[in-house]
């Protein structure tokens, strides 16, 4: 008869062997696997959609509870209940404030804009625009080329206008839908943060009744890693782009931009998106400025590249690349992986698990050189 140590060394050794069969085909058939997972995901798209909404509720919550409400004399429950709620008055006075101050705004300029599209705007603008060729004496040769290029620029812009309008139309049309899972969605939430330490005891014991408990013991402790990572990561881009919005306002009001509200809006939650989202919000903040003025819209570009420019080298270093633990050679890096394998959704949680991957390796590369008496200077 083998004891039981003896018949464990195999039978781990089997789930092994039969876990890497799996991620083997898993990851050979990777598009069939994303086409699982996402038929999955929609399925149970207003239970994630809940979960996604608790965790990120919980993170000003949490901060509410202990530390507004500290030293508020009441029970565990109340307090808790107190919290959520201000943190749900929060969230809807910003998604209020929003709508309306600055979706009017947003409505307005873009009906200008098409507006604009449609008339002789563009037609006036190449026309003095030739005019400016002929008083420079410009070759014919020059003024097509010249030409060539702006009527692609031209084309561009009208395409950008009616794919927005498109786009615009399909949302509208999966509405009643997205309202649906949206108000289940708040609902779980709101019962998961009312309930969180109830639920994670529960997940807890069921983890640690079925699996081994020194397994379970460093799991926890890297789930721990990660959640401390992603929560410093979103505090920190939430936190990085209403300074962003505010600096961009302030400055536009300083130079007298147009549409300073809505451009700043945008600055700010696109801004949201590391690294590429400025230029995600400075192409339609760009459209709304050509319209006004194409000169304006130059000294605007250059405004931009310096809000850049104090974003990259003071801001975002302070808010967030110190709250996450890695130089800029490691966020470029995420952010480059993650954006090809998964899209914005891999930019968004590319830093916060390489951060997370990063503590982990480091923790445990220093426990093994400790083991082995080495000293690395």
């Amino acid at each position: 008869m083998f004891t039981k140590e003896e018949m464990r060394k195999p039978i781990i050794a089997s789930l092994v062997i039969l876990f890497g069969i799996i991620m083997y085909h898993l990851i050979d058939n990777l598009g069939e696997t994303m086409d699982t997972i996402a038929y999955i995901l929609g399925i149970f798209s207003p239970i994630v959609g809940g979960f996604v909404l608790a965790y990120l509720l919980n993170i000003p919550m949490k901060t509410i509870e202990l530390k507004l409400f500290k030293n508020l004399k009441v029970k565990t429950g109340i307090k808790r209940a107190l919290s959520l709620v201000a943190t749900l008055l929060l969230v809807i006075g910003f998604i209020t404030l929003s709508i309306y101050f600055v979706l009017p705004q947003l409505i307005n300029s873009i009906q200008q804009l098409q507006f604009e599209a449609t008339t002789d705007y563009f037609k006036g603008l190449e026309t003095y625009f030739k005019e400016k060729v002929v008083q420079f004496n410009l070759s014919d040769d020059i003024v097509n080329q010249i030409l060539a290029i702006w009527t692609s620029i031209v084309n561009g812009a009208t395409n950008f206008i009616l794919s927005i309008a498109d786009q615009a139309l399909n949302v509208f049309g999966g509405l009643i839908t997205v309202v649906f899972n949206t108000i289940i969605s708040m609902v779980l939430g709101i019962y998961i943060l009312l309930s969180k330490e109830r639920l994670f005891s529960t997940f807890k014991k069921v983890f640690y009744a079925f699996t081994p408990k020194k397994f379970c013991d460093q799991s926890t402790k890297y789930i721990h890693i990660i959640n401390h990572s992603f929560e410093n990561f979103i505090r920190g881009q939430i936190l990085e782009a209403l300074i962003l919005g505010v600096v961009c306002y302030i400055g536009m009001i300083i130079f007298r931009f147009e549409y300073p509200l809505v451009i700043s809006f945008l600055i700010g939650i696109t801004n949201i998106i590391p690294l590429f989202g400025p230029y995600i919000g400075a192409v339609p903040s760009l459209l709304l400025l050509v319209i006004v003025n194409p000169v304006i819209a130059l000294w605007f570009i250059l405004f931009l590249i310096v809000l850049q420019q104090i974003e990259s080298n003071l801001i975002y270093p302070r808010v967030v690349g110190s709250n996450m633990g890695i130089s800029g050679f490691w966020i470029i890096f995420a952010v480059v992986v993650g954006n090809s394998l998964f899209g914005i959704l891999g930019i968004l949680l590319g830093i916060p698990l390489l951060s997370s991957l990063y503590v982990i390796v480091k923790e445990i590369a220093e426990r093994r050189l400790k083991e082995k008496n080495i000293e690395i200077v």
